[in-house]
């Protein structure tokens, strides 16, 4: 959700995800995405990329961007404002419509694909214990992104014993025409292993989700959401399974990072 992000995790850090977005309704949203980012030699500078497939309905969406990262520190953390360029893909294919009269011209060979360029920014903050970012995923109104997207998030740690630590954290998403999309959480993380947490985004969906540790280098996450609209009565929930592999470690046990 935003590309200064990258090289924050001062290593190489590969993550892949996998979505299944409301079980059980016909043409729901599938995604899976693969990125990568990590800092040069020059630590100011970080690069990465990102790969996501998305499938809903008749469309199947691709998309492919290179990120680019400036990083500097800043007061007792560090600021980073960063850019990414790709490709967005939409196959449309009409066919996979059930019409109502089998058969309908109308709906039949009707397969079409699209490529637009896309250009997103953002700028993120971060210290030991607190995150800030901004972004814009699109900044040009084109294609298929009829209107700009504007994604804000924080987030702090806050210690509550030598073992455990929580995290509250908000994502705010404001899309043109659309009702504002919050989305508020809370994570207990005991002794730097083990996670757990309860989200809520508001009007929509309620969420839970565990983050496990497995080394200092390979995480494994897992999130349920159910929804609290009409959905409900269509779906059973989404599922989302995240693994992370961090190849070169190089924060110690007292700066550990949750973010």
């Amino acid at each position: 959700i935003n590309p200064a992000y990258a090289g924050s995790s001062e290593a190489l850090n590969i993550s892949g995800m996998y979505r299944n977005q409301w079980m059980g309704l016909p043409g729901a949203p599938v995604t899976a995405i693969l990125s990568a980012h990590s800092p040069l030699k020059n630590k100011k500078v970080n690069i990465g990329g990102i790969l996501i497939n998305d499938r809903f309905g008749v469309f199947n969406h691709t998309k492919a961007s290179l990120i680019y990262a400036y990083r500097f520190k800043l007061f007792n953390g560090h600021l980073s404002f960063g850019l990414q360029a790709g490709i967005d893909s939409y196959t449309t294919d009409w066919n996979k419509i059930n019409t109502t009269d089998v058969g309908d011209p109308n709906f039949q060979g009707q397969k079409t694909r699209n490529i637009i360029p896309e250009v997103g920014a953002g700028t993120f903050y971060h210290s030991k214990n607190f995150y800030l970012g901004f972004s814009i995923p699109n900044l040009f109104n084109t294609g298929f992104n009829y209107d700009m997207v504007g994604i804000l998030n924080s987030g702090c740690i806050i210690k509550m014993s030598d073992n455990i630590r929580l995290k509250p954290a908000v994502l705010i998403k404001y899309l043109k025409s659309s009702p504002l999309s919050a989305n508020v959480s809370t994570t207990f993380y005991y002794k730097e292993v083990f996670g757990i947490g309860l989200g809520y985004t508001y009007k929509t969906a309620t969420l839970a989700y565990v983050d496990l540790k497995l080394n200092t280098q390979f995480h494994l996450g897992y999130g349920y959401t159910y929804s609290l609209n009409i959905l409900q009565n269509y779906t059973s929930g989404s599922h989302e399974i995240m693994l992370r592999y961090i190849f070169q470690y190089k924060i110690n046990a007292v700066s550990a990072r949750y973010f």
